[in-house]
């Protein structure tokens, strides 16, 4: 079953798309790839979404869908990437399974204006 809540954003990994300090709306729940499965939540390339690694337990990526690799159709991967070049992703990581995704972001309740440089 898939549900809203609020995501506070900590890092600079997707400025200047997300601030620390933003709250997002996310809705979490089990997620496929679009088009493979009638009843469950879709991601699809350009999505933000948030990460769970299985190496990291408890700590949640807001990353960036940026290629979906179907070769394996019962067990999609995704490459994920900051929106900031200097972000940690899947160039690091490198392709995720899609059970890695715990919630797709939906909109930005509040901006918090980014610090001056």
């Amino acid at each position: 079953m898939a549900k809203h809540s609020t995501v506070l954003v900590d890092g600079n990994s997707m400025a200047p798309t997300y601030n620390p300090g933003d709250w997002l709306m996310a809705r979490w729940g089990d997620y496929a790839v679009s088009g493979f499965s009638l009843f469950r939540n879709k991601v699809r390339v350009g999505d933000a979404v948030v990460v769970e690694r299985a190496e990291q337990p408890g700590v949640f990526y807001i990353k960036r869908i940026s290629e979906i690799d179907l070769a394996t159709e019962k067990y999609p991967k995704i490459y994920v990437l900051s929106d900031n070049p200097d972000g940690t992703d899947s160039r690091t990581w490198g392709w995720l399974p899609i059970h890695y995704v715990k919630a797709r972001v939906e909109f930005r309740v509040k901006r918090v204006k980014p610090a001056s440089l």
